[in-house]
């Protein structure tokens, strides 16, 4: 029987990897021109993974049981186990089986934006993350929301997208027993209970679950007042203030 293959590019394969299964067989793949098309978000791309089924033949990982469909897939993902990387990010220190990844890698560090959305004018880092953004912009977009009619990235953005529309918070704390829509969230959240926790106030020593927050919340502490009306000059700590501020000349038509 032949074997059935499909593709799945490095952007997907991370949202992926928590649905990876022992059947299935992750094979790194290239080409000099965007000759795969992703089974997922549908995007063309030159390296990312050919995906198939479990065979008597592949290559299994001696420390964990992974499987591979190459010697060389077996290969780079041994380095996960010695931390022997052949090629090594100097700022964070990851490490990567070919140099060509670690180039892949490095835009990562730097905020130069090369690639441009020419109807949006939106930047990115990287060409992979262009094509998928250009998706919002297709009519014909198969990721977009039945329901609002937002056009999505890709399948697992869509499907993320989803979940405002439900009410259901399957993702739930250990400790406090409180429940979040989102995998991240709870992530967040979890550094409320973390004794290292590095958000917290040096000043009232309030706990916050990000950096975001605990900046946010600083502004309760200073005198500043950065966000101006420009309609009567009234002045805000927080750009929520003012937005807020604003709607109210609106309503009251000035």
């Amino acid at each position: 029987m032949d074997k059935v293959v499909s593709y799945v590019c490095d952007m997907c394969t991370e949202n992926l990897s928590s649905r990876q299964t022992p059947h299935k067989i992750y094979c790194r793949v290239s080409s000099l021109e965007s000759s795969f098309v992703c089974a997922e978000c549908s995007t063309p791309f030159s390296m990312g993974y050919e995906v198939t089924d479990r065979e008597q033949s592949s290559y299994a990982c001696e420390e964990c049981d992974k499987v591979f469909y190459s010697k060389l897939g077996l290969k780079y993902h041994s380095y996960e186990h010695s931390n022997a990387w052949p090629y090594q990010c100097k700022q964070c220190g990851k490490g990567f089986g070919a140099k060509s990844l670690l180039k892949n890698h490095m835009p990562k560090h730097s905020n130069e934006r090369h690639y441009k959305c020419d109807i949006c004018h939106f930047t990115f880092k990287f060409k992979s993350a262009l094509s998928l953004h250009m998706n919002i912009h297709d009519e014909q977009n198969p990721f977009r929301c039945e329901q609002c009619n937002k056009s999505c990235e890709s399948k697992s953005k869509l499907e993320t997208h989803m979940a405002k529309h439900s009410d259901k918070r399957p993702h739930k704390c250990d400790i406090c027993h409180s429940t979040f829509k989102y995998k991240k969230g709870l992530i967040a959240h979890m550094n409320m209970h973390d004794e290292q926790n590095p958000f917290i106030c040096e000043q009232c020593n309030k706990i916050f679950y990000s950096k975001s927050n605990l900046k946010l919340h600083m502004t309760v502490h200073s005198e500043e007042r950065p966000f101006e009306c420009n309609i009567c000059n009234a002045t805000f700590k927080r750009k929520l203030h003012l937005k807020c501020h604003k709607r109210q000349h609106v309503e009251d038509g000035d």
